[in-house]
């Protein structure tokens, strides 16, 4: 007969870490309308930061948003989106992570013209599915 698995095994301490930063850092920040359409708009203009060239600073995302999207990466590997280049600077794609190494990655169907769009499009659906895992629109 096996034991029950322990607290350590089922990874509790950081679960319930995680929990508490989210409920306390990040949901607030997505459950005021304003703040969101504020941290949303950010993101569409600059999904993935800019890096500095040619003796010019790189754009930063905010420290609203950087929380945000801290949160959205700490998410495990299974059904974790990522972009998929089809045809450089033609057409990307969002897929979907299947969480064992080795298989292959689902490919979702809507093509989008940029990695500026897909990655935004990505970063539309975590903060969607964040909401909904926490009952919250």
């Amino acid at each position: 007969m096996s034991a029950m698995p322990t607290g350590v095994q089922l990874n509790q301490s950081h679960a319930s870490t995680d929990d508490f930063i989210t409920r306390t850092h990040v949901l607030p920040l997505l459950t005021d309308l304003v703040i969101r359409k504020r941290l949303l708009a950010e993101h569409a203009g600059n999904p993935i930061g800019l890096p500095g060239k040619a003796g010019h600073a790189g754009i930063q995302h905010t420290e609203e948003l950087s929380r945000v999207i801290d949160k959205l990466r700490r998410a495990p590997m299974a059904g974790k989106y990522v972009r998929i280049c089809v045809r450089p600077h033609e057409e990307y794609r969002i897929g979907v992570c299947t969480g064992v190494r080795g298989k292959p990655v689902k490919i979702m169907p809507k093509p989008y013209p940029s990695e500026d769009a897909c990655e935004h499009a990505i970063f539309l659906r975590r903060v969607t599915e964040l909401l909904a895992l926490y009952g919250l629109k």
